[in-house]
This record gives C-alpha cells, sequence and structure tokens, in this order.
C-alpha cells in the first residue's frame, strides 16, 4: 500500500484485502471506505465488481486503475464494469479520499460492523452476499418469500439468518 497523504490517495495491488485498505484509510484519517472494511474480497475483485454495501461502493472512491480503456473509464455499474467484458483484470488501483476524523471513521467502522454481524450470517463460511439485488427488489427477501430459507444440499444452506447468503 501507498499513501499519498498529501494528496489524500491510496494505491493499493490488486491483492490487497479490501479490510486492510479500509483499516489503512482510517489509520491515515481518510474518510470514504468505511463500507468496504467488512466485504470479504480484494481491491482487484472489488474494482471487477464495483463492491459496495450500505449506501456506497467502489465508483465513488476509486480514482484510477491499471485496467482502464483508452478514454480512461472503467464503466462501473451495480456490482459490475467493463473489465469482465472486455477480459482485463486489476493490477492496482488508487482510491481518492477525504481527510476525516479518526474518531468519526472509526466509529462508522465499527457501526457497519455491528450492523452486518446483526444481520449476516458471519459466524458460518461463505462468499458473502450471493445474489445482485434485483432492481426494485431484495434479492433475499424474494430467496425467503420463495420458502427457500434454511434450504440445503449437501454442505451448503441458504442462510437462516439472511437468505441472500449461502452458507457452509
Amino acid at each position: 500500500l501507498e499513501v499519498q497523504k498529501n494528496e489524500n490517495i491510496i494505491i493499493a495491488g490488486a491483492g490487497v484485502m479490501l479490510s486492510k485498505l479500509a483499516n489503512t484509510a482510517a489509520r491515515e484519517e481518510l474518510t470514504g471506505l468505511e463500507f468496504a472494511a467488512g466485504i470479504p474480497g480484494t481491491v482487484g475483485g472489488a474494482v471487477m465488481m464495483n463492491a459496495g454495501a450500505y449506501g456506497s461502493e467502489m465508483k465513488n472512491v476509486l480514482l484510477w486503475a491499471d485496467v482502464m480503456d483508452q478514454d480512461g473509464n472503467v464503466e462501473l455499474g451495480y456490482r459490475t464494469s467493463c473489465l469482465e467484458r472486455l477480459g482485463l483484470f486489476t493490477v492496482r488501483a488508487a482510491f481518492k479520499l477525504t481527510p476525516g476524523d479518526p474518531e468519526v471513521i472509526r466509529s462508522q467502522m465499527e457501526e457497519l460492523a455491528r450492523k452486518r454481524k446483526e444481520k449476516q450470517p458471519l459466524e458460518y463460511p461463505s462468499a458473502g452476499s450471493t445474489f445482485k439485488r434485483p432492481e426494485g427488489y431484495f434479492a433475499g427477501k424474494l430467496i425467503e418469500d420463495a420458502g427457500l430459507k434454511g434450504f440445503s444440499v449437501g454442505g451448503a444452506q441458504v442462510s437462516k439468518k439472511h437468505a441472500g447468503f449461502v452458507i457452509n
């Protein structure tokens, strides 16, 4: 990780875990990545799918990535980007953040972690939230309404806590 404190920028390799990136930002008193602290994954994967949570996503803080097209765009949309379609992957990315109060940043990260723990099955192995939210709906609610909450096949189960997660 490279921190350019005077410009409020953090540059991270694709393999850096989002939790490490968010914690580095907090330590450097930079706000904008609090939402990413609890997302299981790496910078490369997060840019590829425009990862997000709690009302924010990568496109809100991504300054540049080494995979941009000739116009300098990555075409980030809801849990998608142009990278997969173009057969590209992220090598590293820079995030433009905002100076913030470290106590407020940590407090927000702790609040989001509390919400995750309360609503998500973090006590079991999973790949995180499994499904994209259909426009106008919540995938977990649709799965629950279909009677599949708790349904299992082999070692995989639709979580009883949150139907949007498939747990092991």
